[in-house]
């Protein structure tokens, strides 16, 4: 009996030194592991000070090699597409604001649109057709002519708000680069911006005592009555229904004095990056002139 409860104690310390050597071992792999930790955890806080520093050295190394090459930074480069798409538009609106800029010019004219092609066609063969018809294009490209004297504002306020990447391969790109970009990034804005006043104007009375609106009214209901009738012959004889016309003409026309306005801002780009000199702004004479 002595023996086995020497046995038993001899056993419950052999466990509990056991416990002991385990908890102790623990205790040694957590603190291991900390230590570990600790030491990943500062070599990657220094790992990334150490990429943010080398990101921001190479940035300051492509800026000085740009300023090195073409003598003027991408800040600078940004400024001078601004100020010269500025440009742009003031050349632009002062142009096309005069009369018949549109109407008279085959490279802004302001046709019908393709949608009425068949109205025109059709209309064209009643009383006074081709009069109404003549009256809807004048009032649009009266209305385009009014409202390019308020682009400034409208593109002011995009310009201003333009962010761009990479402001030296614009200005090293081909002579319409900038107006592109302007395109590419504003078009969308612009036409909401643009549209109002374009319908507005569509409304005023420009010319006798219609607006574009009411003339274009006057047609489409005149062509889809008499295409209404057309389909009702159409539909006993089983030939194809006449389409009517249900044409945006703010969006149309929108579209269109758009059109025209980019066209004279790519010109006016063309002529600055020919001769740079000879515009007063700083950044523009700077940039553009360095390319010369």
């Amino acid at each position: 009996m002595k023996h086995l409860r020497l046995f038993t104690a001899l056993l419950v310390f052999s466990f509990a030194g056991v416990a002991v050597f385990a908890t102790g071992a623990q205790d040694t792999s957590l603190n291991e592991a900390k230590r570990v930790l600790g030491t990943e955890s500062s070599e990657s806080s220094a790992s990334k000070t150490k990429k943010a520093t080398t990101t921001t050295t190479a940035k300051t190394d492509e800026s000085a090699q740009v300023n090195s090459r073409y003598g003027f930074s991408n800040d600078d480069a940004v400024q001078a597409l601004k100020a010269a798409l500025n440009e742009g538009a003031k050349v632009a609106s002062s142009q096309l604001s005069k009369e018949d800029a549109y109407y008279k010019n085959p490279l802004y004219y302001i046709d019908m649109p393709k949608d009425a092609e068949k109205l025109v066609a059709t209309v064209s063969k009643l009383p006074n057709g081709k009069k109404n018809i003549e009256n809807v294009i004048l009032r649009l490209n009266r209305t385009a002519e009014a409202c390019a004297a308020e682009i400034i504002p409208v593109f002011a306020e995009a310009i201003t708000g333009m962010t761009v990447g990479d402001g030296v391969a614009i200005v090293t790109g081909k002579d319409n680069a900038a107006t592109e970009y302007l395109k590419k990034k504003t078009y969308e804005q612009l036409v909401s911006l643009y549209k109002p006043k374009i319908a507005a104007a569509l409304d005023q009375k420009l010319v006798g005592s219609m607006s574009a609106n009411e003339a274009w009214e006057k047609l489409t209901a005149t062509y889809n009555k008499a295409g209404g009738t057309a389909n009702k012959v159409s539909s006993i004889f089983g030939k194809e229904a006449v389409k009517e016309v249900d044409v945006d003409l703010a969006q149309y026309a929108t579209e269109k004095a758009l059109d025209a306005v980019f066209l004279k801002i790519a010109d006016e780009e063309a002529e600055i990056r020919d001769k740079p000199l000879e515009y007063s702004s700083d950044i523009i004479r700077k940039v553009f002139g360095s390319r010369k």
